[in-house]
């Protein structure tokens, strides 16, 4: 039987659930505005999204707007968040606080998501037992510890590549249940242990190639 599992997830196609919380983010915006409906093609005209896509996706959730109405506003954002689960708060771990990590620390937009990190982990010596963003520093070594005292279901990983997958083996056997990894290299996992990879380098060669893509372009009088 083929593995579904990466491009499905309870039936709902993963591009779809990728897409939910940009639409969010949109619908707060509108509500912000005292807007009580919003329609697919108002949304599809904000985000350069096909609407059919829009209304595709929204029918997943087994979601239907009125006819020449659109969408309840407050009722989409309400079903986007139960589905999304920014209703349930998790806690988090974060390993490796360099510029990334650092800035992972402030984004001030997790906790309004459902997560918490709770506690950062590094090596080097200057940052231990200092805080970052009011959030205590620890040693990697204190990690398990550190868990034992104020369990967590996600471990953030921001590290370079060569040393993830023993951060990564360090999380798991502590009892984390899901991984973001941000190290740019695939991680060997047990089978129930989510694993999500961000990877920057990928975004930029993504843009690079699609820049590569839209050619020609002239640079000092020169056809390239």
């Amino acid at each position: 039987m083929k593995n579904t599992k990466d491009n499905k997830a309870s039936g709902i196609p993963v591009p779809t659930i990728r897409r939910l919380p940009l639409y969010h983010s949109f619908l707060l915006t509108i509500k912000n505005k005292e807007r009580k409906y919003i329609s697919a093609p108002d949304i599809a005209n904000e985000l350069q999204i096909d609407p059919t896509q829009i209304i595709k996706d929204f029918s997943y959730l087994n979601v239907k707007g009125k006819t020449k109405v659109g969408y309840v506003t407050s009722v989409l954002i309400k079903i986007l968040e139960e589905f999304l689960g920014y209703h349930i708060s998790r806690k988090a771990f974060i390993v490796g606080i360099g510029n990334l990590g650092s800035a992972l620390i402030k984004y001030h937009r997790f906790h309004n998501e459902g997560m918490e990190i709770t506690a950062g982990f590094d090596i080097n010596p200057e940052i231990i037992n200092t805080k970052t963003n009011n959030l205590k520093l620890f040693h990697i070594d204190q990690f398990q510890e550190k868990i034992n005292e104020t369990p967590v279901d996600i471990g953030i990983i921001v590290v370079p590549a060569d040393q993830a997958q023993k951060i990564a083996d360090l999380m798991i056997k502590s009892g984390v249940k899901a991984i973001w990894n941000f190290s740019g290299t695939p991680l060997s996992a047990p089978d129930n242990i989510i694993i999500e990879n961000t990877s920057i380098d990928s975004g930029l060669a993504m843009i690079k190639w699609k820049l590569h893509e839209n050619k020609p372009l002239i640079y000092k009088n020169r056809m390239l």
